[in-house]
């Protein structure tokens, strides 16, 4: 089966700057590019008789035209400027449930689309819409903020933000993929937690034993990450573990981020806010914070329903065949 990324346009010059950055990850997996624009049906007038809006059908199919044409165009462009094979549709009805819809049907192995990183209505639909996409889809999502568009077009270095959990490691097998066609560097990066936010200070303050348990806790997730790059690294891939003890998870991976500068965030999402677990309402804040592409992979239930399990699990390389 061909493999094929699929990319949501709106017309906006901010969605477009999705495409360098699709077409690079095309090239790498050997994949086409799908092409999506879903067109918001018009509610364009109300009747004199009644302040009830009812749809203008000749204004709407008009701009559904105008849609229309634009993607039949820019797919055209595409194809001779990328010399990618390049398909597309237009589809009617809510961005992100079309989108979503389409990546199941067309069997997309990744979506990458660009967001505005912030809620509500705009004449251009996709990036609040990007949220959506992100929570529901079940293929990957490489989305990128406006400042992390203009972040170099090259996959040299990976950063995997993970919490010891099966759900958070469920995003690697797809950073293999991607580190293994791009000779790219796997970045392991864990945050040990102190179950109170004074016990991390007393020990980083003190050169006293650690009495909390706060330095076994960083052995044990460290002892689990080297083992995790020793697998990728057995595989033929680059890797390195480093784990922080670090009281706010989110600040951590951002410094992270600040100080090695990756080409690209790696992180499962469960979907839902915030739980035990940091993935999910850190990887929003990543994504609009951080400055970089990030690869977000909704994991499926099973992996949610390991979280609620009340013991400690060892990172390791699980996920999709």
């Amino acid at each position: 089966m061909t493999r094929l990324v699929l990319v949501p346009l709106d017309g906006s010059p901010l969605a477009d700057s999705a495409l360098p950055r699709a077409a690079h990850l095309a090239r790498a997996l050997g994949a086409s590019l799908h092409l999506v624009r879903v067109h918001i049906p018009v509610i364009a007038y109300a009747t004199a008789e009644s302040a009830v809006a009812i749809p203008d059908p000749a204004l709407d199919d008009r701009i559904r035209e105008i849609a229309q044409s634009w993607l039949v165009k820019k797919a055209a462009e595409l194809k001779t400027s990328l010399k990618l094979e390049v398909t597309f549709e237009m589809r009617v009805g809510a961005p992100s449930e079309e989108v979503v819809a389409a990546a199941k049907e067309r069997h997309a192995d990744y979506i990458v689309c660009t967001t505005h990183g912030a809620g509500g209505w705009a004449p251009n639909w996709l990036g609040s819409v990007a949220d959506g996409i992100i929570r529901h889809s079940a293929c990957p999502v490489l989305a990128m903020s406006k400042a992390s568009v203009e972040a170099p077009l090259v996959l040299d270095r990976i950063l995997v933000p993970l919490d010891g959990s099966e759900l958070s490691a469920a995003i690697l097998p797809f950073v293999r993929e991607i580190a293994a066609t791009t000779d790219a560097t796997i970045d392991l990066y864990r945050v040990v937690s102190p179950p109170w936010a004074g016990d991390v200070l007393n020990a980083l303050e003190s050169n006293q034993v650690d009495r909390f348990g706060i330095d076994p806790t960083a052995d044990v997730a460290k002892i689990a990450l080297d083992r995790t790059a020793e697998d990728l690294v057995a595989a033929g891939l680059r890797a390195t573990a480093t784990v922080e003890v670090a009281t706010n998870p989110t600040r951590a991976i951002l410094e992270r981020i600040e100080a090695t500068k990756p080409d690209l965030v790696a992180m499962s999402n469960h979907g839902r806010g915030l739980s035990r677990l940091f993935m999910g309402s850190v990887a929003d804040k990543v994504l609009r914070g951080g400055g970089r592409p990030v690869l977000s992979w909704r994991a499926p239930k099973v992996y949610e329903e390991k979280v609620k399990e009340p013991r400690m699990y060892a990172t390791g390389v699980s996920g999709p065949a």
